[in-house]
């Protein structure tokens, strides 16, 4: 358990950026479009993206029904719930904010992974490594000004939504990480099935705001944005990088409050004090600890999808 090798951390830092920057551009495009539409446009866009890729490449998407029972479970879980719930929630936080709740996401990998047994043997280099990440969060999220506490609401929707996050990294670890299929065409059929269970929430979610859309170059560029890369190559991405290091995958989660912070300080203005350095490095620290060898026992050969 843990990231080695070159194009592992290549994908961590390329995952880090995107999906840090997600809660900027969230943020921008939430300014045109209702939280519902904002989610299933998004993975629209994204399982657009993902199809159009597969077909040029002559990729075939999975057909099997046991293949899309997993996928529809990863859509929901990893997938819908927590988008739609980071975008009710950065209505009333800070962009930068959701990217430091989402941090708490590789803690709840690993107490959901070791209530359902599927974490196996923890190494202590491993937990240490979680837990330097903490602390470097926490060291962030001093950096609010004195007396700004967080609404509980939004907060706990954050919360709920690392959570989900959590629960989804280790479902693919245990269950999509072992199917004999590209990972593109896998992170197709997801997002397929996430549109589609977007699309049924809308009467709750969204449909009653629609009079509030307004489609600004700003709104359109962050939402085609949020879908084709934040969402489409990202999903790719990590379904790769499950398959390779497991649930150790999730302690990229830890590194968005670094690129939250730079890019408040980049594209907002926002200031860059000593306890965002301090906690940069600590969260640095923190993955680097992770990057302990599995054990050599670990068995992660993949399954035929129609087994």
């Amino acid at each position: 358990m843990g990231i080695t090798g070159r194009a592992p951390l290549v994908r961590l830092v390329v995952l880090a950026g995107l999906w840090g920057s997600s809660f900027l551009w969230a943020a921008v495009a939430l300014k045109g479009l209702p939280p519902g539409v904002l989610t299933v446009v998004r993975l629209a866009l994204g399982s657009a993206l993902l199809l159009g890729f597969c077909r040029l490449r002559g990729i075939r998407i999975p057909a099997e029904p046991r293949v899309w029972t997993h996928l529809a479970v990863v859509a929901a879980i990893g997938n819908v719930i927590p988008l739609l719930l980071f975008a009710y929630a950065v209505r009333s936080i800070d962009s930068h904010v959701g990217g430091m709740l989402n941090a708490t996401t590789p803690l709840w990998t690993l107490a959901i992974g070791i209530c359902t047994g599927a974490t196996g043997r923890i190494r202590g280099r491993y937990v240490a490594g979680l837990l330097a990440g903490l602390v470097g969060t926490l060291l962030v999220i001093g950096t609010w000004p004195p007396g700004e506490g967080l609404p509980a609401v939004p907060t706990m929707l954050g919360l709920l939504a690392a959570a989900s996050y959590g629960a989804s990294y280790v479902y693919i670890d245990r269950y999509m990480s072992k199917i004999d299929r590209p990972p593109v065409a896998l992170a197709a059929g997801q997002l397929v099935a996430g549109t589609v269970l977007a699309l049924l929430t809308l009467p709750v979610t969204g449909a009653h705001s629609l009079d509030g859309v307004r489609l600004t170059p700003a709104v359109v560029l962050a939402t085609i944005t949020l879908g084709a890369f934040c969402t489409g190559l990202a999903t790719v991405l990590n379904i790769r990088q499950i398959a390779e290091v497991g649930q150790a995958a999730s302690v990229v989660l830890y590194l968005l409050p670094v690129v939250a912070a730079v890019l408040g300080w980049l594209v907002l203005d926002e200031h860059i004090t000593a306890g965002t350095v301090v906690g940069t490095a600590v969260v640095l620290v923190g993955v680097g600890l992770t990057r302990a060898k599995r054990p050599a026992t670990e068995d992660r050969r993949r399954i035929p999808a129609d087994t």
